[in-house]
């Protein structure tokens, strides 16, 4: 088993695996392609081309760019919008984004789209199929708090304290699964953006999915509208809920 960490996607990603040091590459590989494609702040990744021109004409991305904004926007209609990846900007929102055959995407009006909020979660869950390919039956990789486990052994999900960060509380032990943490850890934190309110300033939340990339975007829904069951329920989710004490709720569907 070994383990390698790297600056990307705005974070520190650590990846563990019973593997080749050529498997972690390639895991690493696919993160940095992802970052390259879903960057906010490139002017050559896909939302920079989208910004620019689709509200003028549809434009081509990548598939991987396609299927998350595809996701993100099943999460938005489902959500009533508490997750936008336009993030209300430009006086935009989910429902102007469409999603054209081909690989298109077309805006109804100008919009600077931000996947930040899933990407990570998607990132990871590549970088985990990548690793299997490569021949890993076991280990991890975790992105800034979007944590995937995969393999026999079950391995320990710990969660930072809100009020002590410095500190941890077991959440669960598995041997394969999906975790996302949203949380005012350091004075940061998800706004709702309903509201325009900073929310998670004295909790986290946290959700276990199929997916990571479904449990990145769900943290955000979930600390906006709380743990609605039916949302829950569609996307076979469980959340959780840490307060500033230590305290921890838990809810499924």
């Amino acid at each position: 088993m070994i383990s390698r960490a790297r600056p990307l996607l705005g974070t520190l990603v650590s990846i563990r695996a019973d593997a080749a040091e050529a498997a972690l590459n390639t895991a690493f590989a696919k993160v940095g392609m992802i970052h390259a494609l879903m960057s906010a702040h490139s002017e050559t990744s896909d939302l920079a081309r989208i910004g620019r021109a689709a509200h003028l004409r549809p434009v081509r991305v990548h598939r991987w760019t396609y299927r998350v904004l595809a996701c993100a926007k099943a999460l938005s209609e489902a959500s009533g919008g508490a997750f936008d990846v336009t993030l209300g900007r430009e006086g935009a929102s989910h429902a102007d984004i469409l999603l054209l055959p081909g690989e298109r995407v077309r805006l109804k009006r100008r919009a600077l789209l931000d996947l930040g909020g899933i990407a990570k979660g998607f990132a990871v869950d590549r970088a985990v199929a990548a690793l299997r390919r490569c021949g890993a039956s076991e280990g991890s990789v975790n992105a800034g708090g979007d944590l995937r486990l995969f393999g026999a052994a079950p391995q320990p999900v710990r969660v930072r304290v809100p009020a002590n960060p410095c500190m941890t509380l077991a959440l669960a032990t598995q041997s394969e699964g999906a975790f996302a943490t949203s949380a005012g850890y350091f004075g940061a934190g998800p706004i709702d953006l309903r509201s325009g309110r900073r929310i998670c300033e004295e909790r986290s939340i946290t959700v276990a999915a199929r997916s990571c990339m479904i449990a990145d975007a769900l943290t955000k829904v979930v600390a906006a509208a709380g743990p609605v069951p039916h949302l829950l329920r569609r996307f076979r989710a469980r959340a959780y809920l840490i307060d500033r004490d230590g305290i921890l709720y838990a809810a499924r569907a």
